[in-house]
């Protein structure tokens, strides 16, 4: 199986214009609209005037949409149209040193009754990255942290990162955090790592990634019922002496 790096970016969705700081090595993901994203009849309907999504995608090499998640919304319909418009929309993926890497982003879809819905992607700390700053109860769904689950979630395959032979030469360590979801069957989802780790230890991280991709759990349970959650792993590379 080919080895990935997927690098963590995060874009908004109805938000003004924020310049972000690029290294000369680094360029982001970038997101094509090819349609407009429209106020759903469906929320119009009951007389509900604005509302959030919230999708994790992913995209290869190629800049192929491969995976996506719809971690929160306040109602239905607003998920199912930003997923309509997603689906249909053109990516470039992230490149590092030139080379095109796989990439996922966490996606902010604002919608107001009156006015566009337009796109502005932005590089975020890593902190930022799954901190959904909501208010409670102000969604109808949204991905579970761990603290409030039943218990967390036993492992029920886990795979440990092979050291890539290039860095074991190098006598190179360090450490990994690899942020995922675990989903209501159990499956890992969007396994990826933040911009700065993916550039500062290339090779450790789609190790780190890799693995935890191949990983399985029990069902996350919250309330006695299975739930999204968010989950993240730190691996630590240290070569033998």
């Amino acid at each position: 199986m080919k080895a990935r790096s997927l690098l963590l970016l995060s874009a908004s969705l109805w938000a003004s214009p924020a310049a972000f700081s690029a290294t000369p090595d680094y360029i982001p993901m970038k997101i094509i609209e090819t349609d407009q994203v429209i106020f759903p009849s469906a929320a119009k309907d009951l007389g509900i005037q604005d509302g959030q999504a919230r999708v994790t995608v992913q995209v290869d090499e190629s800049g192929k949409l491969t995976d996506y998640l719809v971690t929160a919304y306040t109602y239905p319909s607003f998920a199912t149209t930003a997923v309509s418009a997603l689906k249909r929309w053109s990516y470039k993926p992230a490149y590092l040193r030139g080379q095109p890497h796989s990439a996922t982003a966490d996606l902010t879809f604002n919608f107001e009754s009156k006015g566009l819905v337009v796109v502005d992607l932005t590089v975020s700390s890593y902190v930022e990255l799954r901190n959904f700053q909501m208010h409670p109860g102000a969604f109808g769904f949204h991905a579970c942290t761990l603290q409030q689950l039943d218990r967390i979630p036993t492992p029920t395959k886990v795979v440990r990162p092979i050291y890539p032979e290039e860095a074991a030469k190098q006598q190179k360590s360090g450490t990994v955090t690899v942020e995922f979801f675990i989903d209501e069957q159990g499956h890992v989802r969007l396994p990826a790592v933040s911009r700065q780790t993916g550039e500062t230890n290339e090779a450790l991280s789609a190790a780190a990634v890799e693995a935890v991709s191949q990983w399985q759990f029990e069902p996350p349970m919250s309330k006695g019922k299975p739930v999204l959650v968010a989950a993240r792993q730190d691996f630590n590379f240290t070569p033998k002496p």
